[in-house]
């Protein structure tokens, strides 16, 4: 009877998506939206409601699927954005590495490192707060993506060597918490292409001009303020399980050292990030940088993959085995969702489906009236997280920052302090796999999340977390810098 149960209620939710994503074809529309925005809206909708009900892979077919009908596209180029795209390339890449590193061992070897430092060893929540902020200096110092594999596998070693499984609370929170630790870390660049982007457009306005180094303080601050905010959080009020954490603490564990093999895979790693990021730091480089440059980052990454796979050691043996790493490293159900979350995002940004300004003019609307600005700067952060964690980021900056610098002199808000603050809040996009990549990588997460909605509670804490860190900032080390 349970099972009959189970399989009518499997039915129903398949029914309402594909209800939801065909209703804007048979309903009438309100004036200010347009057909083709319409649709996308529904697509959007209908593939939320099924990632948390029906499944992953499912559901994001289906939904590029309706992307090229609610678009007029062929449905093959709809594909070919998803799956063909830069930022699906990198993350793909990204975790085929990561399953490298788990390969050779590496992962469990920097759990055990973490276990075995003394500050980890004051329990179980300083070593969340010592895993979140290694996560936080490693996205710091490379990229939001790496950052997040690199730091789930670490978890995973940690997890591990203390016997804990997907049935604990404690890891689901904390690969929520490497999600936002690594956001918080990548923004802290003003260097970085979202944060770029929206200080240039920010100078294209008559307004106080915006320091490097005022800029890195006040969102350093914020990322460190969240995180602390949300170990706080999963430690007085979620209160999950860590009495095997606190075991292996207690025990203690020598940390062995690193095998030849793994000194191998530590040299392509150092080579690996170098190839990546070296180009991007020195645009303007010519010779070797240079050549590198015109690769692309997703070349660079698939040379040094292609190089692991073809050196040999001196036995005959591969230096390491890609095939496997790609085939048992890659979380393919998170990657598909990528893929979705790609093409989707990028329609719902796009002058054909007219929402862009339909959203500045209801936000127009709704700062006009705001009279103080405090609350007007309030507003400003809730309008960035919400937006953030439906649409792109680089879109939601451009709409907020534009609207930011027109309303925040005559209110009497803080531009400056305000745009710094959009440039950390693009990226707090955890809520809804809709976000973009990143939020679609944790909620396609089958090693921790038996179900998306398992995300929900976590994420929330995070994007709270950081709402209170942005708020407290605000009033606090903000208007000192700015």
């Amino acid at each position: 009877m349970v099972e009959v149960r189970s399989r009518g209620v499997h039915v129903v939710n398949v029914v309402v998506t594909l209800l939801l994503m065909a209703a804007p074809y048979v309903i009438p529309l309100p004036d200010a939206l347009s057909d083709v925005g319409a649709k996308i809206l529904g697509v959007l909708i209908g593939c939320t409601y099924g990632w948390i009900t029906v499944g992953i892979v499912g559901t994001s077919f289906l939904g590029l699927v309706m992307l090229g009908f609610a678009q007029d596209l062929p449905v093959s180029a709809v594909f070919q954005e998803g799956f063909g795209g830069e930022t699906f390339l990198l993350v793909f890449f990204f975790a085929a590495f990561a399953g490298i590193l788990e390969q050779v061992g590496l992962g469990e070897w920097i759990a055990s490192w973490v276990l075995n430092k003394r500050f980890s060893r004051k329990g179980p929540w300083m070593l969340s707060f010592a895993l979140l902020l290694m996560s936080y200096l490693v996205s710091f110092v490379t990229s939001i993506m790496p950052g997040i594999l690199i730091s789930w596998g670490v978890l995973s070693g940690v997890c591990a060597l203390c016997g804990l499984t997907k049935e604990n609370a404690w890891p689901r929170w904390m690969a929520v918490g490497i999600v936002l630790a690594c956001c918080m870390g990548h923004s802290a660049w003003p260097i970085e292409v979202l944060s770029f982007t929206l200080l240039g457009l920010y100078q294209s306005f008559d307004l106080p001009s915006i320091g490097y180094v005022p800029f890195t303080i006040l969102n350093v601050s914020i990322g460190l303020m969240a995180i602390v905010g949300y170990v706080l959080a999963c430690r007085v009020v979620l209160r999950p399980e860590v009495g095997k954490l606190d075991a292996v603490l207690a025990e203690g564990r020598e940390c062995p050292s690193l095998t030849k093999e793994q000194r191998q895979i530590v040299v392509v790693a150092v080579l690996f990030f170098a190839v990546l990021f070296v180009p991007g730091a020195f645009p303007d480089a010519g010779g070797v940088v240079g050549f590198l440059g015109d690769i692309g980052t997703s070349g660079c990454a698939a040379a040094v993959l292609a190089l692991a796979a073809i050196v040999r050691r001196s036995n005959g043996s591969s230096l390491v085995d890609v095939a496997s790493a790609i085939r048992d490293g890659v979380p393919w159900e998170s990657l598909i969702l990528v893929a979705c979350a790609i093409p989707l995002s990028s329609a719902l940004t796009s002058d054909e489906a007219g929402l862009q300004p339909l959203f500045s003019g209801m936000f127009s609307a709704l700062f006009s009236d705001l009279g103080g600005g405090l609350a007007f700067s309030v507003c400003f952060v809730v309008l960035v997280v919400a937006l953030t964690n439906v649409m792109g980021n680089m879109t939601v900056g451009i709409i907020s920052v534009s609207l930011l610098c027109s309303f925040a002199p005559a209110i009497g808000a803080n531009a400056p302090m305000l745009t710094v603050i959009a440039c950390i809040a693009c990226n707090a996009a955890l809520l809804l796999p809709s976000g973009g990549p990143t939020a679609a990588l944790l909620h396609g997460n089958k090693e921790w999340f038996s179900v998306s909605r398992e995300v929900y509670a976590p994420a929330g804490v995070a994007v709270g977390s950081f709402f209170a860190s942005a708020c407290v900032s605000m009033v606090s080390i903000g208007p000192l810098l700015f």
